[in-house]
């Protein structure tokens, strides 16, 4: 629509943008049109945003309203040629972008960026009876304007239809349910109002225009306060809803300077600050959000539904801040997803400078939001930053999750070796401190990734503490488990070694009855002692932190495991080897010691027997006492714990201080039996042989001993062999001879060759016999014998030298086979 010849006058088709220099809104066939943006984006020479104002007209038919925004703003809509007849020339709703602004001052810049629609005019015979689209008309201009200007001739002042006061009290109504509710809710939009300005067309003055205003505003007045209103609307008044505001023009035939004059003033007042415009009019949308703002007004009205216009801003602001967010989330999801790839969870990540990137970028984002989003409706600004905001950090969320959760990996290794150290020292202190510092860390750990605590945190923490508990109550069970089995591994010890004592001195002296009675006391003494280090008040506690509970089963487990231990070192300490070499010494006490600690020599066989008989009696009265755990009055120790209820091993014994494989506790029934009778008869039975042997060898030397030559024979010897005695010795040879042969005897005896010699000497006599025979036969049988035997004896030699030589070969072959194989 840029001429009076533009094609677009008389088309209800919407003409391309690039191609016009103002757009049509609505066409005459109700239609709104979806390009508007693009209009507003063509024709601007910056980005507008909410810097911008909308101004409509509204007025009958060909009362030169078209005019009017054509010379005052520089827009070029239709206007009508009075030489073809007054007839409808705006068809619909036409807006332009005004470049500038007529003034006194020649023509000012548009700085303001101010819309103008040109609405079509009423009361016209092309629509006839038909006020249906006049009236959608108006509303829609009241509804989207900051300044509706109403355009009548001075001369329908104070008539009814030709100021169109009926139209307007139409309009009243709808605008009284527009922003009635507004008015009564907190809403921001409780201020909004709209400047209804009075253009007073071909003004003569003889009617000041002070006076007219005042009668306009009278009528209007009155209009208003006699107009049917709902209950709750009924208080609210004129005034709450318009401002009123006139200005005066001259004809513009007949006082064309004074027309153009006026035109100019009231762009003087349009360019002024703070002088029509004002904040209140303005409906906080930025440009892009009023076109769809405008839209679904026109389709609630169109339709002939109520128009809550609060609420089809706030659904504007909905959506655009919707469709920011949107934009801005994307833009952020490509940088995030940067992020998480170059910062996968390690030991190497720098988890704070990760923090700041991510709060950066956090930031970045919520500014480019509020960059575009801040100028619509604030409440539905800021409920969609808050989603914003949520959403931002459910992607954050993975990342502090991710990266908090492989921390606190190592946090909790090294809590567990701290704990660890401890040793059980102090454990209950010092493991509190280590808690502690466990939260410490973590609270600094999250302090870099949370976004200043925005992120959630307490999962996180729940389940660190959680695993922490875990690995506490873990420790803490070990450390009592191993206070408990080196206090019962120390008694074990402690009882074997007092129990060796005392069995010791019972079994190489007078049998005790007392030994067992005296090794329990010591272990109940050994108990007590071990208890009474953890003893406070009535109950025990081990400064493990440690619950009643825990601590009452670890006594019972300490009890349990000191009976296992005094039952093992039993077993150990008496076996069937050691109880037979306690017999054998016993026996070998009595047998070959007297009652003064010296050897026994036996004198006869007599005298033996009774000995063996002692001493093996002896022997065997110590059994009972090492093979049973009797006190004096005969009755068995017995545990205070059954060690061998297998429901009560299967609870104690899993970290038992001895080899379960190695332990027969399982197969027994009794703590006091230590060897039972099929093991007293086997000891008794190795015993019996080993003595009986011993019996045997000593009886021997006693027999042997009895029969050899007395001595007195040698003297009987000596008496009648003394002639012969000194005739050896008054010969010098003899006595030489026997010198040398004595001297001989007493070197080999010396050097232990005695033995050897004398086997040599018998060979060597042997020898000599055996020679001296064949000699004897040799003269005693007759040559045909001797020369037979010669015969054979030569062919037996020949053998003999063969075999020899097999002999030899074979012998030479092994030595070489033997130095082959070196």
């Amino acid at each position: 629509m840029a001429s009076t010849s533009s094609p677009a006058s008389s088309t209800s088709s919407f003409v391309p943008v690039e191609s016009q220099a103002a757009i049509q809104v609505i066409n005459e066939s109700k239609e709104f049109n979806p390009r508007i943006l693009e209009y507003v984006d063509k024709v601007t020479p910056a980005a507008v945003g909410s810097d911008y104002h909308i101004i409509s007209v509204f007025g009958s038919q060909s009362t030169g309203k078209s005019t009017l925004l054509n010379r005052l703003f520089h827009t070029d809509f239709d206007t009508m040629d009075d030489s073809q007849g007054r007839a409808q020339t705006t068809k619909g709703i036409w807006m332009a972008y005004s470049p500038a602004i007529t003034s006194t001052n020649a023509k000012s810049k548009n700085n303001d960026n101010i819309f103008v629609m040109d609405v079509e005019g009423t009361d016209g015979r092309e629509r006839g009876e038909d006020q249906d689209f006049e009236r959608k008309a108006a509303l829609f201009a009241l509804s989207t304007s900051e300044i509706l200007i109403v355009n009548i001739w001075e001369h329908q002042v104070g008539l009814y239809q030709g100021a169109n006061m009926g139209l307007l009290k139409t309009v009243f109504q709808v605008n009284l349910s527009l922003f009635g509710k507004a008015k009564l809710s907190q809403d921001a939009n409780k201020d909004h109002r709209v400047l209804l300005l009075f253009v007073i067309r071909d003004f003569i003055g003889n009617t000041p225009l002070e006076i007219t205003a005042e009668q306009l505003r009278v009528d209007l007045i009155k209009m208003w306060d006699t107009m049917d209103k709902p209950a709750e609307l009924a208080h609210l008044r004129f005034d709450d809803f318009f401002d009123l505001d006139f200005h005066a023009i001259h004809h513009k035939i007949l006082q064309p300077e004074d027309f153009k004059h006026d035109i100019a003033l009231l762009g003087d007042r349009l360019t002024a600050p703070k002088s029509l415009f004002k904040p209140q009019y303005h409906h906080n949308i930025p440009i892009d959000g009023w076109t769809m703002y405008a839209e679904n007004c026109w389709k609630q009205i169109d339709s002939n539904k109520d128009l809550d216009l609060p609420t089809q801003q706030i659904l504007v602001a909905k959506f655009k801040c919707d469709e920011i967010a949107t934009s801005v989330f994307n833009n952020f999801a490509k940088k995030f997803e940067a992020v998480v790839t170059e910062n996968p969870p390690s030991a190497d990540t720098d988890l704070e400078n990760l923090g700041r990137y991510m709060q950066d970028l956090k930031e970045e984002v919520l500014q480019e939001y509020d960059e575009d989003a801040s100028r619509y409706n604030p409440t539905e600004y800021k409920l969609r930053r808050d989603l914003l905001e949520e959403e931002l950090h459910y992607k954050f969320q993975s990342v502090f999750d991710a990266h908090v959760t492989y921390a606190c990996r190592a946090l909790l290794e090294k809590y567990a070796a701290s704990l660890k150290s401890l040793k059980g020292k102090d454990f209950a202190n010092q493991s509190q401190l280590h808690n502690e510092q466990l939260d410490r860390q973590f609270a600094e750990l999250a302090s870099h990734l949370s976004l200043g605590g925005a992120l959630e945190v307490a999962h996180l923490k729940a389940q660190l503490q959680e695993e922490a508990e875990v690995i506490f109550k873990k420790q803490q069970a070990h450390e009592l488990t191993t206070l408990v089995n080196k206090g019962a591994k120390r008694l074990g010890n402690a009882i074997s070694k007092y129990m060796e004592g005392e069995l010791f001195e019972a079994a190489h002296g007078e049998e005790d009855d007392n030994a067992w009675e005296l090794i329990e006391t010591e272990f109940k003494k050994l108990q007590k002692l071990f208890l009474e280090k953890y003893q406070k008040g009535d109950k025990i506690d081990f400064g493990l932190a440690t619950s009643d509970a825990q601590n009452a089963e670890a006594v019972e487990r300490f009890k349990f495991k000191a009976w296992d231990a005094w039952y093992q070192a039993t077993h150990k300490l008496i076996t069937r080897e050691s109880v037979l070499a306690v017999l054998k010494d016993r026996f070998e006490g009595q047998f070959r010691y007297d009652e003064h600690g010296k050897p026994r020599l036996y004198q006869n066989t007599s005298q033996l027997e009774i000995s063996f008989d002692r001493s093996k009696a002896y022997a065997l009265a110590v059994l009972p006492l090492v093979c049973v755990a009797c006190r004096s009055d005969g009755s068995e120790i017995t545990p205070s714990v059954d060690i061998f209820d297998p429901r009560v091993r299967a609870k104690y014994a899993h970290d038992s201080l001895v080899d379960e494989e190695d332990s027969d506790s399982e197969n027994e029934t009794s703590f006091a039996q230590i060897l039972d009778d099929k093991d007293q008869d086997i000891v008794i039975k190795k015993f019996k042989k080993e003595i009986d042997a011993q019996f045997i060898e000593t009886k021997r030397s006693i027999i042997q001993h009895i029969t050899q030559i007395p001595y007195y024979i040698y003297i009987i010897i000596l008496l009648l062999g003394w002639n012969e005695f000194m005739a050896v010795l008054r010969n010098p040879l003899l006595f030489s001879l026997l010198l040398i042969f004595g001297g001989a005897v007493y070197a080999l005896y010396t050097m232990n060759m005695l033995t050897p010699a004398i086997s040599v000497a018998q060979r060597l006599s042997d020898e000599a016999i055996q020679i001296g025979k064949e000699k004897l036969r040799e003269l005693l049988i007759d040559d045909s014998m001797t020369q037979g035997r010669q015969i054979r004896k030569a062919g037996g030699a020949a053998a003999r030298e063969t075999r020899a030589e097999v002999v030899v070969n074979d012998s030479d072959e092994g030595e070489a086979i033997e130095m082959q194989e070196l």
